[in-house]
């Protein structure tokens, strides 16, 4: 079961303001690079992604903690901050708050590896559904969702 997301980017957006004030009340102190960051992710609106998402999570059984949007978010700042791994992304996350709240989680409840690769589970059977809504006779086994 997903969270429902009510207040989407938005909701987004003033959680970081508060959780950053709260880390940085001088946020002249930020350097200009890590501002750049900052300012993609700030207007990088994922919210759709909660929607798009929401079928490939269980109506039953214990609710998902992490919005989708969040994780994807987290993804593509690992990819612009060149994390080695997942297991090395996670690392990162506990010891750096900004790049918790950057990611959309709070700065003391971080997602393990675990989690992420769930989440790739998920997105990898979306990408799937929207490729082949039928599937292509080239494939060599049931499962597959690209070709050999």
């Amino acid at each position: 079961m997903l969270p429902i997301n009510y207040g989407g980017h938005a909701a987004y957006q003033n959680t970081f303001v508060s959780e950053f004030l709260n880390l940085f009340p001088d946020s002249f102190a930020v350097p200009k690079q890590t501002w750049n960051i900052i300012v993609k992710f700030w207007y990088l609106d994922l919210s759709e992604t909660d929607t798009v998402m929401q079928e490939f999570y269980s109506l039953l059984g214990k609710p998902a903690t992490r919005f989708p949007s969040c994780l994807l978010r987290s993804c593509l700042l690992s990819v612009v901050l060149k994390a080695d791994s997942i297991t090395e992304w996670c690392r990162l996350l506990k010891i750096t708050p900004l790049f918790a709240i950057l990611s959309g989680f709070p700065a003391d409840d971080t997602p393990g590896a675990g989690t992420f690769y769930d989440f790739f589970n998920r997105l990898s059977l979306h990408v799937c559904c929207c490729r082949f809504r039928k599937r292509p006779s080239h494939f060599s086994n049931a499962g597959a969702c690209f070709p050999a």
